[in-house]
C-alpha cells in the first residue's frame, strides 16, 4: 500500500492510493471526520454488486489506509479512535501503567463477569433475554484517555485553550461540589478536556484512564445479526478504544493484565491488516482482537487466520 496527498482545501484533503495488487484509488476526505466524499478506481468496477469480493476488500483497505494516512500526515481526526492503531495502542500503554488497584477499579467488573461463565460468581451485567447461547457473547467495554497535563508538557497550551472556553485554569470550576456546578460550566469543561485531547494526540505523550463505560453485551440475535446490549457512557465523546472480550476464563489479575495487553496489541494488529498494511513486529501476534476481524479472517481468502489461536506467536504476513 502506497499513499501520497494530492490536494489540500478549507475543508477536503485529497489522496491517492495503490493498493496490494497496484490499483489506484482517488479519494476525497473531508478533514473534519473522515467521511469520504468521492471514491474512484479505474481497476474496479463501479458498482459493489459487479465486483468480486476480495475486489470490494481491496477498495475498503483503500478507504481506510486513506484515511489514516490524513491522519498521520495532517494531524485530522479522520480515523474513528478505536479503529486507529495510534489510540488503541496508547489506552493498552496507560492501562500497563495502572497500578493494581486501579486496574481493578476499572476492569474488576468485567474479569468477575467473565469468571462467571467459569465459577459460581454474580454476574455485575445480566444476559440480555436475547441471548440463547451464553457463552457466545463478546463483551465489550470502552476505554478513554485523560492527559497528566503537567507531565504532557501541554500546560501553555492548556491554559490558552481555558481561556478561549472563557474557564479559570488555576480555580477550575471554583465549586466546592459537584452540584455546584451549573450545565454550561460543565458544557465549557468537557469541550476544554476533548480539545486537549486532541490537541495531545495519542503519539509520544503519557496518558491515563480517564474513564471506561459499563460492560456492554454482543450475541448473535434471532435473525443471525450480531446485536449489542449498550450502556450509557460516561463521557460524551468517541471512546479511544473499546475492549472485546469472549467469556475465556479471565485467571488471576496478573493474568487477566496480560491478557488484556495481548488482546489490544490484536487489535492494533487488525487496524493495520485491516489497511492492507504489514503490523510492526511488536503487533505481529496470534489471537483474537476486533469481532468484525475475527469475521473478516474467516471470510475473506486474502487474509491469514489471526484470531484462532492466542499466544504470543509470529506472524507472516504479506
Amino acid at each position: 500500500m502506497n499513499a501520497e496527498i494530492t490536494a489540500e482545501g478549507e475543508a477536503h484533503i485529497g489522496v491517492s492510493i495503490f493498493d496490494n495488487l497496484d490499483s489506484e484509488h482517488d479519494l476525497t476526505i473531508k478533514k473534519s471526520n473522515g467521511e469520504i466524499v468521492y471514491h474512484q478506481c479505474e481497476a474496479y468496477a463501479d458498482d459493489p454488486d459487479d465486483r468480486t469480493e476480495d475486489e470490494n476488500e481491496h477498495n475498503n483497505q483503500a478507504r481506510r489506509f486513506a484515511k489514516y494516512h490524513v491522519f498521520r500526515e495532517r494531524g485530522y481526526d479522520t480515523v474513528e479512535h478505536a479503529e486507529n492503531p495510534a489510540y488503541v495502542n496508547a489506552v493498552r500503554l496507560a492501562i500497563k501503567d495502572l497500578s493494581d488497584a486501579e486496574f481493578e477499579r476499572y476492569f474488576g467488573a468485567l474479569r468477575q463477569q467473565l469468571r462467571s461463565h467459569h465459577a459460581d460468581v454474580d454476574r455485575p451485567v445480566d444476559l440480555p433475554a436475547g441471548v440463547r447461547a451464553p457463552d457466545a457473547v463478546v463483551y465489550e467495554l470502552d476505554g478513554w484517555l485523560g492527559v497528566d497535563i503537567p507531565e504532557s508538557g501541554l500546560e501553555k497550551q492548556a491554559r490558552a485553550l481555558a481561556e478561549a472556553h472563557g474557564l479559570d485554569y488555576d480555580d477550575g470550576t471554583g465549586a466546592t461540589s459537584p452540584a455546584d456546578i451549573s450545565d454550561s460550566d460543565l458544557a465549557e469543561w468537557e469541550a476544554f478536556g476533548d480539545h486537549l485531547v486532541d490537541l495531545a494526540g495519542p503519539d509520544d505523550l503519557e496518558f491515563d484512564v480517564a474513564a471506561v463505560s459499563g460492560i456492554h453485551v454482543g450475541y448473535p440475535n434471532a435473525q443471525g445479526q450480531h446485536e449489542v446490549q449498550r450502556f450509557d457512557r460516561p463521557l460524551d465523546r468517541q471512546p479511544d478504544a473499546t475492549l472485546e472480550l469472549m467469556p475465556a476464563e479471565p485467571g488471576p489479575l496478573d493474568e487477566f493484565r496480560a491478557y488484556l495487553d495481548h488482546h489490544l496489541r490484536c487489535q492494533v494488529r487488525d487496524c493495520f491488516v485491516g489497511m492492507g498494511l504489514l503490523p510492526p513486529e511488536a503487533f505481529r501476534v496470534i489471537g483474537f482482537g476486533k469481532f468484525i476481524y475475527a469475521r473478516r479472517y474467516d471470510h475473506y481468502d486474502l487474509y491469514p487466520q489471526l484470531h484462532l489461536r492466542d499466544g504470543d506467536h509470529s506472524v507472516v504476513l504479506g
